[in-house]
């Protein structure tokens, strides 16, 4: 079974819950990320924490929306992990390691076209450079790009470049941009490392970005932003993403091909059906919804955490 039969199984399977929430319909969607992506496995999570699998790598990582009661006991999840990340500030913290685990090591996504190879890493902070909720995306990028013959498409707050990459078969050109350089050449490397080289890398603040290429006059028939709730631009620039999605959204509809396609993962706990709503109506009202739901991941044992919303847009000029 291919990674879409297998989405749209497990959607049918689990259904779309429903909920009154501000007045309106909230959408949310269940599933277990392991069905389609085989080298990732949420475990377990609780207490604040999850415990993951990447490939033969398992780690302990913080999870605010973990807020259920864990299935396993706390010497089963040692016994089993890797390494533990063990916060020490807000934003960064040391990993403690109880098993051997590799400088770096590799996962792989395969479906249709797609072949990623995604290098993996512990940093100093909880991220290793992959979130992996982000396969919808990928397949999603594949199978509209492979439908329209899309060629330029976008990546803003592009990390380590996997929607990038998932997006190379299809268009001539992929531009990626992350205001990290160290993510920038992550990005390079898992390109190389899948047999991609039709990226265009850039080490750029993801607004200033947007107005120069609307100043270029260069277009785009596709682009996904994953903007972060709090962030750093290259110069020290403050991004908070409740202050600054208007202006950056008001520049990126103008850099849209007629057709073309937009896809928005927001993640900040401050925002709410109501926020996505008003974004959409204000900026993609010519836009039909393909998808708009707040992502639940289940653990092995049936515990979930929250991986935000996901909204998916597309025009036909």
């Amino acid at each position: 079974m291919n990674a879409k039969a297998s989405l749209q199984g497990r959607r049918g399977a689990l259904g779309n819950k429903k909920e009154k929430k501000s007045g309106k319909i909230a959408k949310q969607m269940k599933m277990k990320i392991n069905s389609i992506f085989h080298d990732y496995e949420l475990i377990d999570c609780g207490n604040s924490q999850k415990l993951e699998r990447f490939g033969e790598i398992v780690l302990i990582r913080p999870e605010i929306t973990a807020i259920e009661k864990p299935k396993l006991t706390e010497s089963e999840w040692r016994k089993l992990a890797n390494a533990e990340f063990i916060e020490t500030s807000k934003n960064s913290g040391t990993w403690k390691i109880y098993r051997e685990i590799p400088d770096k090591w590799q996962i792989k996504f395969e479906s249709g076209k797609i072949n990623i190879r995604a290098e993996l890493a512990l940093t100093s902070s909880k991220h290793i450079g992959i979130f992996p909720e982000q396969v919808l995306n990928w397949i999603y990028i594949s199978k509209i790009c492979n439908e329209n013959n899309y060629q330029s498409f976008l990546n803003l707050f592009g990390y380590t470049g996997l929607a990038s990459v998932a997006a190379a078969p299809f268009c001539e050109i992929v531009t990626h941009v992350d205001s990290i350089k160290k993510v920038v050449d992550w990005t390079k490397r898992n390109a190389q490392n899948s047999g991609y080289h039709n990226l265009r890398c850039i080490t750029e603040d993801a607004l200033k970005f947007v107005e120069r290429e609307l100043k270029r006059g260069n277009k785009y028939n596709g682009i996904i932003l994953d903007p972060p709730s709090i962030g750093t631009g290259t110069n020290k620039e403050k991004w908070i993403l409740e202050n600054k999605i208007d202006d950056l959204l008001t520049k990126l509809t103008q850099i849209l091909e007629k057709d073309s396609f937009v896809i928005m993962n927001l993640y900040s706990h401050s925002i709410n059906d109501k926020f996505i709503h008003r974004l959409i109506l204000t900026y993609f009202s010519d836009f039909i919804i393909d998808f708009q739901e707040t992502i639940f991941g289940l653990s092995s044992g049936g515990n979930e955490i929250n991986h935000g919303y996901f909204v998916r847009l597309r025009r036909k000029g």
